[in-house]
């Protein structure tokens, strides 16, 4: 995957959660008396940020950012560019809060701050949900900080994030079959995702993303359909 190795740590997080860390997002906004006119959200991880911030704070101008980085998990593609401009105009004079979901390298939001700063606006912070300590990038408000460096898998990118890494560890184990707890074994391993930690934060959703890997042509499974095996050259990230 990229250039991380292969193993790496990874942690499943659902919704409530995420929703609370937009809950202590706009409340620090809140505290510091900012009061932005526009929301720019970084596509994709920003959006649901973006538009529970709106709710928290009242606000009804939000308009989207997208920032090419990231292209499947955990593969980069170099340095952060701006694949789809925004609007002309969309924050000319305008208070900008631009907030996306995870500062890693902190690349994006910093060339976002950047892009929106050429554009004429008002007073420009910014905030994420989470933020890694391989971050370059400090910005002005932060749900929470991550000391250990983890992959996050988010629940609005859960199968696709899923995917990815049961498609690798499958590839990586060399298996010529697998049944479900063949693979959990090996996302243990590999990524430590817990069986418990993944059942809580997102539960009975391996068979679907089994079938959803079967739909798209991954795995396919055996006759008794008790185990699947990992379609030849379609592994992603093995």
């Amino acid at each position: 995957m990229g250039d991380l190795p292969d193993e790496f740590n990874c942690t499943i997080t659902n919704w409530d959660y995420i929703y609370g860390l937009c809950r202590d997002v706009s409340d620090q906004v809140k505290a510091s008396n900012f009061e932005p006119d526009v929301i720019v959200a970084l596509a994709r991880g920003g959006w649901f940020a973006g538009r529970c911030i709106c709710d928290f704070l009242g606000l009804d101008d939000l308009t989207s950012l997208k920032m090419e980085h990231y292209v499947g998990t955990a593969q980069k593609t170099g340095e952060p560019e701006v694949r789809y401009p925004m609007p002309e105009g969309s924050v000319e004079g305008k208070d900008v809060l631009i907030i996306d979901d995870i500062a890693d390298t902190g690349g994006s939001i910093k060339r976002a701050d950047e892009y929106v700063h050429e554009r004429d606006p008002g007073e420009v912070r910014t905030a994420t949900l989470q933020l890694l300590q391989t971050s370059e990038f400090e910005p002005d408000f932060i749900g929470e900080r991550l000391e250990q460096w983890a992959w996050v898998v988010y629940p609005w990118n859960f199968i696709e994030d899923m995917i990815d890494l049961t498609s690798g560890v499958m590839g990586k184990a060399d298996d010529e079959r697998f049944e479900k707890d063949d693979i959990r074994h090996y996302l243990s391993e590999y990524h430590n995702i817990d069986r418990i930690e993944m059942e809580i934060a997102q539960p009975n959703r391996l068979d679907e993303v089994l079938a959803e890997m079967e739909r798209r042509g991954y795995v396919e499974p055996t006759p008794d359909g008790a185990t699947w095996r990992l379609v030849e050259n379609e592994g992603i990230g093995a």
